[in-house]
């Protein structure tokens, strides 16, 4: 029964450690994509207004990339794929000098997706735990159950 209650103990600090790096993972998610935002309007104002629209790419050779995320048992397991034809920096659609604050918006982009896959593992292993808290839980209850039962026995 106590190996029980500790397992249980043990289980519970690791749920409430792992939902905090989940909210601060979601927090820092918040700030860079709002950091991303705010790099790109200070890039519009920096070029322009009319320079950095939709206007600016072609929609007919849009860059393509794709992501393949598998779930197992194990972590995921991420493969990242660029397709080499259009393998050429976003970036340069913009012109050759392009600001800083356009490049800072991108790098802030692309740390969202990062980002978004470690809430999602994060995500992952909560649900994970809990569903081991449930298990022995239910596992206790039966127990307490039994030994209950076998107490009321005795007594009669």
């Amino acid at each position: 029964m106590d190996s029980l209650c500790e397992q249980i103990d043990k289980l519970t600090v690791d749920y409430l450690e792992e939902f905090g790096h989940l909210l601060a993972c979601k927090t820092l998610l918040d700030d860079t994509i709002k950091q991303g935002y705010f790099n790109i309007s200070r890039a519009r104002i920096i070029m322009g207004v009319n320079n950095l629209s939709r206007l600016q790419y072609s929609e007919k050779d849009p860059m393509i990339a794709s992501t393949t995320i598998s779930i197992t048992s194990s972590p995921f397991n991420i493969e990242k794929t660029m397709d080499k034809e259009h393998s050429d920096d976003a970036l340069k659609w913009f012109g050759l000098l392009s600001p800083l604050a356009l490049k800072q918006s991108q790098k802030s982009f692309q740390q969202t997706i990062d980002l978004s896959l470690e809430a999602c593992r994060r995500q992952e292993n909560i649900l994970q735990l809990k569903s081991q808290i449930e298990q022995l839980l239910k596992a206790k209850k039966i127990f307490l159950t039994k030994e209950n039962f076998n107490e009321n026995k005795k007594d009669e």
